[in-house]
């Protein structure tokens, strides 16, 4: 009963912690629209496109780095178990995933939109 107690407070400490902590979710972008846009338009938008990729890709490392930051603190408290330190891997795993997902699906987004821009530059 006491271990579960300490990993609800621990696991509560570490959810509340990136309020805190410096892996801060890029703003969303704004995908360009290749059939509308101009050309200094849909450069604009795609330039801002590849910035969020590279943001994501920051705060991927950011995420790697508070998991590894978490489990060296509950080493350093004395209150590791391979329990906790799973769960916390567990929690920063749906994180990491959901937004290798969003960065996958914006970049998809992304080629759909060059591929319109390219096929409307073509018909002009």
């Amino acid at each position: 009963m006491k271990l579960i107690l300490k990993t609800i407070i621990v696991l509560a400490i570490i959810l509340a912690s990136p309020v805190n902590a410096e892996c801060n979710y890029p703003a969303k972008v704004q995908i360009p629209n290749g059939t509308i846009n101009t050309t200094e338009e849909f450069t604009a938008g795609y330039k801002s496109v590849k910035a969020w990729i590279e943001k994501m890709d920051g705060y991927l490392d950011c995420i790697d780095k508070e998991t590894t930051a978490s489990i060296t603190l509950l080493k350093i408290n004395k209150e590791h178990t391979k329990e906790v330190e799973q769960r916390i891997i567990e929690l920063q795993d749906k994180k990491f995933n959901a937004a290798v997902e969003d960065q996958q699906r914006i970049a998809q987004q992304l080629n759909e939109q060059v591929r319109a821009y390219k096929a409307a530059q073509a018909n002009k």
